[in-house]
Parts: structure tokens; C-alpha cells; sequence
């Protein structure tokens, strides 16, 4: 009885081991997703506030400031602009500097312009170089001023950025699998004998072979749940710390991330039972006592 009882304890005390190896895996990947989620983010929001300014010419009538002003609002590549009259910046410059300009030169100086920002799939630098000839073209456009400095270094951290993230990622996943792996193989290994007793009495490959990937789809599934719990713990209480996390977390692609762990975890766990309990069943009883 007491022997019997000892073993029960160690077979829950190994799925246990098991399951929380299992949900620790999925939980380092879902942490990965969600910094690179929040990486994507906050370049989408970079990216938003990059664009150029068209100066138009002084003194310019209506006309070709609302045919401009139709223009940016029908480009798909424009996101929002801004439409500073000569009035405005002559106001703002008045209240910077504390005095009239105006009373000094006797004539408003400064001329309309618009401040542009593009959608961030036309924020690249050969995008905005585009979309910058094609607007020096309309009429009453002096002058169109970028930051190609800027622009350019955004360009190229984002890709660098986005290369960092995919290969963390990757490493991740496949040490992931590797640990799922040995975890799991682990797990079965101290079963082997019930394997081979199952074997010897006439049971086929797929009988003993189905309860086997049903525990271990089981251990992944609750795994994948307690990895989504603590994910969802760790970003409401980012989003405490920081309300501008509460944004770039949004409920939806969080949801995603936790359904993606959840059947990673049931896939991976199942696949690696299949492949452990294959190798005991065509495993000599000799090679049983060797790992």
C-alpha cells in the first residue's frame, strides 16, 4: 500500500514538474510577443508623426489652398495634416517672441503652410521623397521641407529593431521546443515499464500510444491557460504602472497571443508524447533501463 501510494506520488509529483516546466516555456514566449507587439507599437506611433511641411507662396489667394486642402484629405498616403493660415504663424511667432511683428516690418512676412504626416506603410524615405515631388507640382506650393535625416534613422532602427525581434524569437521557439521536449520525454520515461507491460499483453501501438498525447495535449493545454493567466496579470499591471501600455496592449492581439500559447502548448506537448512513447514501444526491455 505504501509503495503503491509512493508511486502515485511521484507520478502526480512529475506531471506537476511537467506542467509547470511547460507553462514557464510558454510564458518566456508569450513575453516575447508582447515586446514585440508593444515594439510595433510604438514604431507604428513614430512612424505616425513623420512627414514634411508645405511652405505655400505669400499673399496667395483661396483657391489653390482648398484645392491643396482636398488633395491631402483624398491621398490614402496622408494620415492627418495641419493648416496653418499666414495670420497663425504670425500670431504664434507674436506670442513666442512678446512683441508685434507686424508693427515692426508693417507687412505679415510669413506665408500658409501645412504640416503633413503620412500613413506609417508610406513613412520610408523612398515613400515620402515620392509623395514630396508629386506635391511640388500643385500650384501655389513654394517650398516643401523634410527630414530625411530623421526619417532615414527611423527607417533604419525600425529594421534593425525588427531583425532583433525575430531572432530572439526564434531562439526562443526553438528552445522552447527543445525544453517542452525534454520535459515531456522526461515524464514518459518514468512510465516505460507500463509502456512495455501494455506492449506484452497485446496492446497495439495506437492504443497505448492515445492516452499518452491525450495527457500531454491536457498538460499543454493547462499550461498554455496558466502561461495566458500570468501574461494578462503582467499586463494589467504594466498598464497600472503606465497607462500608455494599457494602448499598446490592446485586448485583442492579446487575446491572439494567449490562443496561439494555448494550442502551441497542447501541439507541442502531444507531438512530443507521440515521438517519446514511439521510442519506448519499439524499445527493447534492456534498453528500458537506459535513458
Amino acid at each position: 500500500m505504501a509503495e503503491k501510494r509512493s508511486r502515485r506520488i511521484s507520478t502526480l509529483g512529475s506531471r506537476f514538474t511537467s506542467l509547470v516546466s511547460v507553462a514557464l516555456v510558454l510564458f518566456m514566449l508569450g513575453i516575447a510577443a508582447m515586446l514585440g507587439l508593444v515594439g510595433k507599437n510604438l514604431t507604428d506611433e513614430v512612424r505616425r508623426n513623420l512627414g514634411f511641411i508645405i511652405k505655400m507662396e505669400r499673399e496667395l489667394p483661396d483657391g489653390p489652398v482648398n484645392k491643396l486642402k482636398q488633395r491631402l484629405s483624398a491621398d490614402a498616403a496622408i494620415e492627418r495634416f495641419t493648416f496653418s493660415s499666414a495670420d497663425d504663424i504670425l500670431a504664434q511667432e507674436e506670442q513666442y517672441l512678446g512683441e508685434s511683428v507686424a508693427d515692426l516690418l508693417d507687412v505679415n512676412p510669413f506665408a500658409s503652410e501645412f504640416d503633413v504626416k503620412v500613413c506609417p506603410a508610406y513613412s520610408t524615405p523612398d515613400s515620402i521623397a515620392a509623395l514630396v515631388e508629386d506635391y511640388y507640382s500643385a500650384e501655389g506650393v513654394r517650398e516643401i521641407v523634410t527630414e530625411s535625416t530623421v526619417i532615414e534613422g527611423v527607417d533604419h532602427a525600425v529594421r534593425r529593431a525588427g531583425t532583433i525581434v525575430l531572432a530572439v524569437a526564434g531562439v526562443l521557439l526553438i528552445v522552447s521546443i527543445a525544453l517542452i521536449n525534454n520535459t515531456v520525454s522526461l515524464s514518459i520515461y518514468g512510465r516505460r515499464f507500463v509502456i512495455h507491460t501494455m506492449k506484452l499483453v497485446g496492446a497495439t501501438g495506437a492504443f497505448i500510444r492515445r492516452p499518452f498525447i491525450a495527457a500531454g495535449a491536457l498538460n499543454g493545454l493547462l499550461a498554455g491557460l496558466i502561461a495566458s493567466a500570468i501574461l494578462w496579470g503582467v499586463r494589467f499591471y504594466c498598464a497600472d504602472l503606465d497607462p500608455a501600455v494599457d494602448a499598446a496592449l490592446a485586448v485583442w492581439p492579446m487575446v491572439i497571443i494567449c490562443i496561439i500559447l494555448i494550442v502551441a502548448g497542447i501541439a507541442i506537448s502531444a507531438l512530443t508524447a507521440a515521438v517519446a512513447t514511439n521510442r519506448y514501444l519499439r524499445a527493447s526491455y534492456d534498453a528500458m533501463f537506459l535513458k
